[in-house]
């Protein structure tokens, strides 16, 4: 049976590598009936997606047509949002669509809703606009509005933090004057600096921004150095992998490997290349035998141990390994940062394949008995007496001269 346009929209929703560890599809309410589309719980924030295929009926009736559409497109999205929203107040887990208990919601009190109808079937004919619609703002979507927010944000920091501020915007009074072209808004938040301008009330957006924003050197520029972070998403994906195939033979294993998986997760796009950089330098190091391990921060504040051991060595000893690294280079933080991610693999060698190992470390206070422990580590085994960490820096949108 094939899949129509809105329920292959929701199942690529949650396939997404940014979104599939916090996502669930069509989950329930308290009778099975379906809560929305999809529901994403990341830390405090909590994504409602409505999604609605309406075919637009042009019968030449102008704006009772636009009218009708939105009535069934829009309208009920938003009210499906904001009934889902009431409901989970009282909750404190999601239900799964086959009424199990799924993703732990974050506590009332500081929970933060993110509420986004998408209407499919418009086929770009009918004006919209977004905004409180009486219970909460809704932001309004169409099929290529979101395909293009959704490419471009495609970390779930980035996102969350871009639905935070062009609601604020929206909410703060600021008059738009435009053709309700998402993508325009989302060109003029990333290239001032993922946020809006500051000290207008009224905004005059007139012609094609995001498409001319593409073809500026620096965008071009600012993409080509992103190719490298990609790095980093497919370590994500592969230690994905690695939980589903139940290689993690204990609770406290799976549980480890899916803290770090969400810490690396929450890297946005631009702590992504940094870190990507980072890797894959250490990576040409251990394999010309320069170096073991590394400990590389990353701008978010959290701290990653890289570890390569050789290709003949026992997987169970190069854990442990890792695990006395990730506690030495926390005890080197001291006051400066409470978390450590550590990834391990081996020496790359051309044609062979590879097996990683994840650990993660949250240690908020550092005790009098860590530190004799810590500094009985490096006494006996030596690790990071004196280490060398990889820093990278760089802006966004790296600074490019005039165009021949």
């Amino acid at each position: 049976m094939s899949l129509t346009s809105s329920e292959v929209l929701v199942a690529n929703l949650c396939k997404r590598s940014f979104l599939s560890l916090w996502s669930e599809a069509n989950p329930v309410a308290k009778q099975g009936k379906e809560l929305c589309d999809v529901a994403v719980v990341c830390g405090r924030d909590v994504i409602l997606f409505s999604v609605k295929e309406i075919a637009f009926k042009d019968t030449g009736k102008g704006t009772v047509d636009w009218e009708r559409w939105r009535r069934k497109a829009v309208d009920e999205s938003v009210k499906q949002l904001y009934g889902a929203d009431r409901f989970l107040r009282d909750r404190l887990r999601l239900l799964r669509s086959d009424g199990t208990e799924g993703l732990i919601l974050p506590p009332l009190a500081d929970r933060r809703v993110h509420q986004i109808a998408v209407a499919l079937g418009s086929r770009g004919q009918v004006p919209y606009h977004q905004g409180d619609f009486g219970k909460g703002f809704v932001h309004v979507m169409d099929e290529s509005s979101l395909h293009i927010v959704l490419k471009e944000l495609d970390t779930i920091t980035d996102f969350v933090h871009y639905l935070s501020t062009k609601q604020a915007l929206l909410e703060s009074g600021v008059k738009i004057l435009m053709e309700d072209n998402e993508e325009d808004l989302l060109a003029l938040y990333i290239h001032r600096g993922r946020k809006f301008p500051e000290g207008q009330d009224l905004w005059v957006i007139a012609g094609d921004i995001w498409n001319g924003i593409l073809c500026k050197p620096e965008w071009r520029a600012r993409k080509e150095l992103d190719r490298e972070s990609y790095v980093w998403d497919r370590l994500i994906e592969t230690l994905i992998k690695l939980g589903d195939s139940g290689q993690q033979d204990t609770t406290e294993a799976r549980d480890n490997l899916e803290e770090g998986l969400r810490a690396m997760a929450l890297e946005n796009r631009f702590c992504r290349r940094i870190l990507a950089a980072g890797f894959n330098e250490f990576m040409r190091e251990a394999a010309a035998k320069k170096v073991r391990a590394r400990i590389m921060p990353s701008p978010s504040n959290v701290h990653y141990v890289f570890l390569a051991s050789s290709r003949d060595e026992d997987r169970e000893h190069r854990r442990r390994e890792l695990t006395l690294r990730c506690f030495i280079a926390r005890g080197r933080l001291g006051s400066q940062g409470d978390t450590v991610v550590g990834i391990a693999t081996e020496q790359y060698a051309r044609g062979q394949g590879f097996s990683l190992d994840a650990c993660f470390l949250w240690k908020p206070t550092w005790t009098a008995e860590d530190q004799v422990e810590f500094q009985g580590i490096q006494r006996n085994l030596g690790y990071f007496v004196n280490p060398r960490k990889s820093r990278a820096t760089g802006d966004e949108f790296p600074h490019v001269g005039p165009v021949p």
